[in-house]
């Protein structure tokens, strides 16, 4: 095997893009046949090929979008499609094709990266780690009456009705408005809200929602799906999103009203939400609270230099990252907070080894610090996240003010 080279892969071999998604995401529908593929969708990601000569032995893809993040709107990338033919595993090119994504990022301006796992250890490894969690919720749909209950109580002038795609303007504002309760809301494009929402991998979901006075205050998505272990048919709820956490009811109350064509309903819901102390028979229902996506920092300087923090905070530390995929986090970090900005630098390379760091992290642990997702003292307690004995006196307190927790939600799989 020659050298390897990293470049975009080819739109005129999609077929062969597909192929590999076939193999590794849906083997058991057997080889991928061009002829029979008949996928009319808009493609929203850019494909990434690792090449041996003109070989490809690794893939991916990169998705440009948008998202909450300390109540602003940032560029971040998304990584998907990651996979390898079996004749080339176990040989280095993952890692490999996750560095040159991860420094094409780099070199883009973009600071962050999400990704979903097909297997948490793996990315952690290369320094991504969970960013928000999730409850998932399985119930019969009788156990839901409480919610229509509830709204017959109230006047909820207002109707449920079927989304296209002439409704994106309505479903943005819904999501601007979820963005201000949950960063790591997407910002949904045309496209996304087209391709993405209103289709689905293989089966079409069905996309309502709750329109009052002219504004969407609720919408969810959501597939029926034939059970063999004693489920029967279940509606399945991928996406659900409310203007105002009251208006869960709704969501609740459509999904009770098909009790006459399915046995349960499983819903994912933020972990935040819980029906468990408002159904009858709590017996009756099962909440798990399962690991989301995946977050990581592309370049720790210029993500520290993009807060906004209290201007009241004044602070200085040099931080030391630990981070197993990259190279340019290998010099310490001097960060210094005054007046509602961040100036960090790396060190110079000619004194970072006399440097002592106040603050040594994990990509991951600081990734999750950042996000809010987890703070200071669980990080400190149990994560790569460690002040040194010399630090300077209330270096802990001004870090959990510097990063202050935050609620956490991604919801759109990519």
């Amino acid at each position: 095997m020659g050298d390897l080279d990293y470049r975009p892969f080819p739109e005129e071999r999609d077929d062969e893009f597909s192929a590999f998604m076939r193999y590794a995401f849906s083997p058991e529908e057997g080889p991928y046949d061009p002829e029979e593929d008949d996928d009319d969708r808009e493609h929203l990601a850019d494909y990434r090929g690792l090449f041996d000569g003109d070989e490809p032995v690794a893939v991916c893809g990169h998705h440009d979008f948008t998202l909450r993040i300390r109540g602003r709107d940032r560029d971040a990338a998304g990584l998907s499609a990651v996979a390898s033919p079996p004749e080339h595993r176990r040989q280095g090119h993952i890692e490999r094709l996750l560095r040159e994504s991860v420094t094409e990022y780099r070199g883009d301006g973009v600071r962050f990266s999400v990704l979903w796992p097909f297997e948490h250890p793996f990315y952690r490894r290369y320094g991504w780690a969970t960013v928000n969690r999730y409850r998932w919720v399985k119930t019969p749909p009788e156990q839901l009456a409480f919610a229509a209950e509830a709204s017959d109580r109230g006047d909820e002038a207002g109707e449920f009705r079927r989304l296209d795609e002439d409704d994106y303007d309505a479903a943005a504002d819904l999501l601007a408005a979820t963005a201000e309760r949950y960063d790591f809301t997407l910002a949904r494009t045309e496209p996304w809200w087209r391709e993405r929402t209103l289709r689905g991998w293989k089966t079409d979901p069905y996309v309502y929602g709750f329109e009052r006075d002219g504004d969407l205050q609720a919408l969810l998505s959501y597939t029926f799906e034939e059970r063999d272990d004693g489920d029967g048919r279940a509606m399945v709820v991928s996406d659900a999103a409310v203007a105002d956490p009251a208006d869960w009811d709704l969501v609740f109350r459509f999904c009770r009203d098909h009790d006459s064509q399915v046995e349960r309903v499983r819903l994912r819901l933020p972990a935040d939400v819980s029906l468990l102390d408002r159904v009858d028979d709590p017996r009756e229902v099962t909440e798990e609270v399962r690991a989301g996506p995946m977050f990581r920092l592309v370049d720790v300087p210029a993500a520290l230099a993009a807060l906004d923090p209290d201007p009241d905070l004044e602070t200085a530390f040099a931080l030391a990252v630990d981070d197993p995929l990259v190279d340019w986090h290998e010099r310490p970090v001097r960060v210094a907070v005054a007046d509602g900005a961040v100036d960090a630098e790396r060190v110079d390379p000619d004194v970072s080894g006399s440097v002592d760091a106040d603050v040594s992290a994990g990509i991951g642990a600081l990734s999750q610090l950042y996000a809010g997702y987890r703070d200071v003292d669980d990080l400190r307690a149990h994560a790569a996240l460690g002040l040194a004995d010399g630090a300077p006196d209330g270096l802990a307190a001004d870090l959990a003010a510097l990063f202050p927790p935050r609620r956490t939600f991604l919801r759109e799989g990519f």
